[in-house]
């Protein structure tokens, strides 16, 4: 990993660095996910068992996964024992193939993935080769990124975000920060599927690029507006070089300079929509890309975010990041109801604060056309520092991390007493949301934001369209709350179980923005992160026995948290790339679940 992460051992040393990078960060992900039952059909032998062992510098006390069932030999994985997440990671490269009694060393990706595709039909097969594409591409994207990286920390002021004057513009250097750092659990993040090396400078967070947005003038007849308040430099007809009497019949819509290039003369005539629009001649309206690449800061509005259809995938071949029409409404239901339930909460009122999400346009249902307005609560960060939880372990300039940076300013350089401030605020909100309403919010590392001022530690959420919310539960317990989510478009937000809240629990807010601190600090300070998970049971303890004295059912949250020998994981490789959808059965590709990681709380017991 990037940034507040050490490489692993020896990578440096590898004729491509990077692409040893991501192998090590796919076979380590195979394993997790268990593809193909190589973790749990895989026999364990050590390496006696392997004569070309050895040659490749592996010791007597190595550790191999012996995989004979896929149908290309048998593959030969050296593996150490791990608790964090899964039970065996990649030693180091390479892998080896046995044929026949010989061997052969697997040393990149392409060998890899084509040994694990092995027996599979050919359709089947396909899948891992164009993931070989994938990490091609995140090889590709990461070479970039990190030349970007050096080139700006070695700029004069590019290490202190809290020296720049304004709060948005604090919050845009952390995003970029956070930009370097990959995704704790996904392999191939890094790779932007669709956008060429030379698009990140114009486009990604990395390079935080300035530029101009692309406008159609769409019959009102197809325009489908929610909420009616625009950022006060939202252009009219003349701005983009349109006659003003258009404003009658046509609104305004804008497009992502990438989309308006690459894919949209194909997109209106797949829709028959290309002539009934009107293309402007100018562009208008100066933004700067998020974290999310797709969420654009208005540079003269900067308390709005616009977030556009942009035909890229991240996170997995089938991660287009279009815009679901039904996302607009109900990412507001959503934040209305999180809003009230705040509001009503004596620890969380004050505490948590929210984007407003009210605003927004779609065209005919069609996911390329589109957009959602995003207003920060600029009153209220006036005079603080706003960080995405995805940035809290990228290195700044300095050599510090965030995390690291934020502990000094904050609490006088005491990193445990900034962690349990986290702790203790993030696990009061979500455990609260989740035993006493019902919800369980996917407020992964880009939509958790810290924000920090003289007053000390607040949580800013934005983007809540997919949460699960047992809506019978909230219904008889709370009506008027449950009245906010009347209209509720998107029907897989409902559920009428447990077990899919506690899932969106543990693989968002425990292990995405929880577990991932705990390891990385840990790595960067050389401490055992036992002590950090210890310290975050006590945290969980803690909340859940004030909300059983309150007189919420908590059993089974500390049976799942506490007492478990295993948690569930996403298998966000598998559903997102690897197998087709009518084969894991998932409705959403992203929420698909296996109960295979150790559960690091409980080792901490």
């Amino acid at each position: 990993m990037t940034a507040c992460l050490p490489e692993e051992p020896g990578l440096s040393a590898a004729p491509d660095a990077d692409a040893a990078y991501i192998c090590v960060r796919v076979v380590d992900t195979l394993l997790r996910e268990d593809v193909r039952a190589c973790a749990s059909r895989g026999e364990l032998r050590d390496t006696a068992a392997i004569p070309a062992a050895t040659a490749h510098g592996f010791d007597a006390g190595q550790q191999w996964l012996r995989v004979a069932h896929l149908g290309a030999g048998t593959v030969w994985i050296p593996v150490t024992p791990a608790r964090y997440m899964q039970e065996w990671r990649l030693t180091r490269p390479p892998l080896l193939r046995e044929d026949a009694g010989a061997f052969a060393a697997l040393h990149d990706v392409d060998a890899i993935l084509a040994a694990f595709a092995g027996d599979l039909p050919a359709e089947d097969a396909r899948l891992f080769t164009a993931y070989a594409d994938e990490c091609r591409a995140a090889v590709e994207h990461r070479k970039a990124s990190m030349a970007e990286r050096a080139r700006w920390f070695a700029q004069p002021h590019s290490a202190d975000g809290h020296a720049l004057p304004a709060w948005d513009q604090r919050m845009l250097h952390y995003d970029r920060v956070a930009g370097f750092l990959d995704h704790p659990y996904y392999p191939t993040a890094r790779a932007k599927l669709g956008f060429a090396a030379s698009d990140l400078a114009r486009y990604a967070p990395e390079f935080q690029p300035a530029f101009a947005l692309n406008w159609l003038a769409v019959p009102r007849e197809r325009h489908h507006p929610s909420g009616d308040a625009l950022p006060p430099n939202w252009p009219d007809f003349a701005d983009v070089g349109l006659d003003p009497a258009l404003a009658a019949s046509h609104a305004l819509v804008p497009v992502h300079p990438f989309v308006w290039q690459h894919h949209l003369d194909g997109f209106m005539a797949e829709a028959g929509l290309d002539c009934q629009v009107i293309r402007a001649p100018r562009t208008y309206l100066r933004v700067s890309p998020t974290l999310s690449v797709r969420s654009l800061v208005l540079l003269d509005a900067p308390a709005w975010h616009v977030k556009l259809p942009l035909t890229i995938r991240t996170l997995g071949a089938r991660n287009i990041r279009t815009i679901k029409p039904s996302t607009i409404g109900d990412g507001h239901r959503i934040q209305s109801l999180l809003g009230d339930i705040v509001r009503r909460e004596p620890g969380l009122n004050g505490q948590v604060l929210f984007t407003d999400e009210a605003n927004g346009a779609h065209v005919d249902q069609r996911p390329f056309l589109g957009y959602i307005l995003r207003r920060y609560p600029e009153q209220q960060l006036a005079n603080a520092t706003v960080v995405s939880v995805a940035g809290l372990l990228a290195e700044t300039a300095s050599g510090n991390c965030v995390a690291e940076a934020l502990a000094g300013r904050y609490h006088g350089g005491d990193l445990d007493a900034w962690f349990d401030a986290y702790l203790a605020l993030t696990l009061q909100l979500h455990l609260t949301l989740w035993l006493r309403y019902g919800i369980a919010l996917e407020s992964n590392q880009q939509n958790s934001m810290l924000v920090y001022s003289d007053d000390g530690l607040r949580l800013l959420l934005k983007d809540n369209d997919a949460a699960r919310i047992d809506r019978g539960t909230l219904g008889r317990r709370w009506p008027a709350l449950a009245a906010r989510l009347d209209g509720l478009e998107d029907q897989r937000i409902g559920v009428a179980e447990a077990l899919p809240l506690a899932q969106m629990f543990v693989t968002i807010t425990l292990q995405l923005n929880i577990a991932a601190l705990v390891e990385g600090l840990a790595q960067r300070r050389g401490t055992d992160p036992a002590a950090g998970y210890a310290r975050v049971r006590d945290h969980v303890a803690a909340v859940l026995a004030d909300l059983a004295a309150a007189g919420e059912d908590t059993g089974f949250a500390r049976q799942v948290l506490l007492d478990d020998d295993r948690l569930h994981l996403k298998y966000l490789l598998t559903a997102a790339s690897l197998v087709e959808k009518a084969q894991t059965g998932a409705t959403d590709v992203n929420k698909f679940y296996g109960k295979r990681a150790p559960n690091f709380l409980r080792v901490a017991a």
